[in-house]
């Protein structure tokens, strides 16, 4: 239902099943976990409406992303768009959940879901377990391959903005080899270097090794020597996940199936937590 707030993409059914294959393939343990489809719990959008109601049109107009997404376009971008976070919130409150893990661009999502929260119980105490945000602060937020002051983003418009989960060992390479460099020629990360700062933390992440240790080991080496060893440890860390991936895909009724019997085991608990909102405000008979 958040993919529909921008331009509806073209075949959303296949995208939400490639999207669900690569959690799986990125390591989602069925076993600890459950995964579905948002839209398939009916829950979602009636508690997010709810939710609406305690919600100020100030809050959703200071959201960052909304005014980033909507800069010089407000009167024509969706209501949905302007209303994300209210959704997003409802996500997080439905199961009661305790800890939420985001990305730094994420956070002030989380911190409008436990405003809600806060707000709610106030008048009807006891409903909502309000939330707390975990944020990796290494990898809070991995920044752009052409631009290390701005954040990666899939729908950025030049492809040399990211890296995708699919992309092949020569596009990795490619991707990386124009990467862009500070001036100087030190292998560090320091606030004078965002991008030398930002490759190495995506070095650490994908080889497990810390910063400190990889700033040692390039010590007078050359930036395009880090750089073939940094798209080497990308290409290393990507290819299990895609060949994974490849099998997943591969089997899309396995895939529903998993989708339609997660929907089915979370369903008692975002009953029961929509039951008692609604209960709570007088809705219920």
């Amino acid at each position: 239902m958040h993919a529909i707030t921008v331009e509806r993409p073209e075949k959303l059914s296949d995208h939400i099943l490639e999207i669900a294959a690569w959690y799986l393939a990125a390591g989602v343990d069925l076993e600890k976990s459950k995964i579905f489809i948002q839209s398939m719990r009916p829950e979602h959008a009636e508690l997010a409406w709810i939710l609406n109601c305690f919600t100020t049109m100030g809050e959703m107009a200071r959201m960052t992303q909304f005014k980033e997404k909507s800069e010089g376009k407000k009167e024509n971008v969706s209501v949905g768009l302007f209303d994300y976070p209210v959704l997003m919130a409802a996500d997080i409150l439905l199961y009661q959940t305790t800890d939420v893990p985001v990305g730094e661009d994420q956070k002030q999502h989380v911190e409008i879901a436990r405003d809600i929260a806060i707000r709610f119980n106030n008048k009807y105490p006891g409903v909502f377990t309000v939330p707390e945000p975990v944020i990796k602060s290494e990898s809070a937020r991995i920044k752009g391959l052409d631009n290390p002051l701005k954040k990666m983003d899939k729908s950025a418009d030049s492809e040399y903005n990211y890296i995708s989960l699919s992309d092949d060992a020569e596009t990795i390479k490619k991707k990386i080899q124009k990467a862009v460099t500070d001036s100087g020629d030190e292998i560090v990360a320091r606030v004078d270097k965002p991008a030398m700062t930002n490759l190495l933390n995506i070095f650490s992440e994908v080889s497990g090794r810390d910063i400190r240790s990889l700033e040692v080991d390039f010590k007078g080496r050359k930036y395009g020597e880090f750089k073939q060893e940094l798209a080497s440890a990308i290409i290393d860390y990507l290819a299990p996940k895609q060949a994974r991936y490849k099998e997943i895909i591969g089997d899309k009724e396995g895939l529903k199936k998993i989708l339609v019997q997660g929907s089915e085991a979370v369903a008692p608990l975002a009953k029961k937590t929509l039951n008692e909102v609604k209960s709570k405000i007088g809705l219920g008979i």
